[in-house]
Formats: structure tokens, C-alpha cells, sequence
């Protein structure tokens, strides 16, 4: 939780399993430290994404769970623009965000001076051309760098969702591609 100028307070813990379980104590926990109630906060910023589809769905329904009854407007932001920010603070470099999507595959996206240059992008590492100085990401050591950081660092999150808007960054889940499940004799709905 932040404020324009501050950390009011964050909770951070890796959990393999069992997100859903934990995450509303977690808030709660949160809330009560930095002594503000539902009523009280502005906005909510969710991260949508690249991530697992059972820890997405989790993450983007309580966010949205939490937000209904109190009417606090909600964003999504993806880790890679969190990445990206974390990586230049300053907003005037060149970042490449990459998170390893497994099956040789990686999700990808540009920000020049803090903004993305176009929308993420599915490929082979061998497909990525021209990469600039910077790369992060939980993909970035399949591209020669140091960073392989899978964090999305919650102020950071919050700080972002500032400056953004539910009609331009609405809370929906960023996949990179479509779900492996298919329904019996290949309907679809």
C-alpha cells in the first residue's frame, strides 16, 4: 500500500501453492499496518500478467472481489511493465521485459522512457532482433543477461497504478497463449 510519496506497507511471500488461501489475510494484514480501511484507498492495481493461469485468476478475482463492494476503481498492469519501470526509474532508457513462457517460447515487450512501443509479443528468443542494453525479466538470462528476476515488487505496482486509468489499463488477465485444455469432441463455446 502507497501513498504519493510512501510505503504505508507490504507484504511479500513466495507461495508455490495455495494463493487463494492466503491472500486475504495477507491484505488484511496490510491494511491493519498501515491503518487504512477499504473506504480509504483510491485505486487498486492488480498485476494481470505473464504469469500462471490458476495464480492470474486468483490475483484478478480478489482484486475485483475486494474492489465491487467498496467501489474503488481497479487496474492491471503486467509484470513486464513492472519490470521494465523497476530497471529505469528515471523512464529514459530502452528496456526489454522478458518472461520465460517455457516451450522454448518467451513473452516480450519494448519501453522506450518508461513507455511500451508496441504490445507483448510471443516468440522464440532467436526471434528477438536489435536487443537494447537493458533486459529484465524472468526470461532475460535465455537473452545473455544478468537479471532473472520473476519479482513484481508490489509499491512499484501500486506506484504505477497511479498513473493509470481502468479504461486504458483494465484488470484482465494477460496470457501468453491460449489455455492447453480443450473441451471433449474439439467443441468450443
Amino acid at each position: 500500500m502507497v501513498d504519493d510519496a510512501a510505503i504505508l506497507a507490504m507484504r511479500t511471500r513466495r507461495i508455490g501453492r495455495g494463493h487463494a488461501e492466503m491472500l486475504a489475510g495477507m491484505v488484511q494484514d496490510v491494511l491493519a499496518k498501515a491503518d487504512v480501511k477499504p473506504a480509504d484507498i483510491d485505486k487498486i492495481s492488480v498485476c494481470a500478467g505473464p504469469g500462471s493461469f490458476t495464480g492470474l485468476r486468483v490475483g484478478l478475482s480478489f482484486a475485483k472481489g475486494f474492489a465491487l463492494p467498496h467501489d474503488i476503481p481497479i487496474v492491471g498492469l503486467s509484470g513486464l511493465q513492472v519490470w521494465a519501470a523497476n530497471a529505469d526509474p528515471d523512464m529514459d532508457k530502452t528496456v526489454l521485459a522478458v518472461a520465460d513462457v517455457r516451450r522454448g517460447q518467451v513473452l516480450s515487450q519494448v519501453f522506450n522512457n518508461g513507455r511500451p512501443s508496441a504490445k507483448p509479443k510471443l516468440s522464440t528468443v532467436n526471434e528477438l532482433k536489435n536487443l537494447p542494453k537493458i533486459i529484465v525479466g524472468g526470461g532475460a538470462k535465455l537473452l545473455g543477461a544478468e537479471d532473472d528476476s520473476t519479482y513484481v515488487c508490489p509499491a512499484a505496482l501500486a506506484w504505477l497504478g497511479m498513473d493509470a486509468a481502468p479504461n486504458t489499463h483494465p484488470a484482465e488477465p494477460l496470457y501468453h497463449r491460449p489455455p492447453d485444455a480443450k473441451l471433449p469432441g474439439g467443441k468450443t463455446l
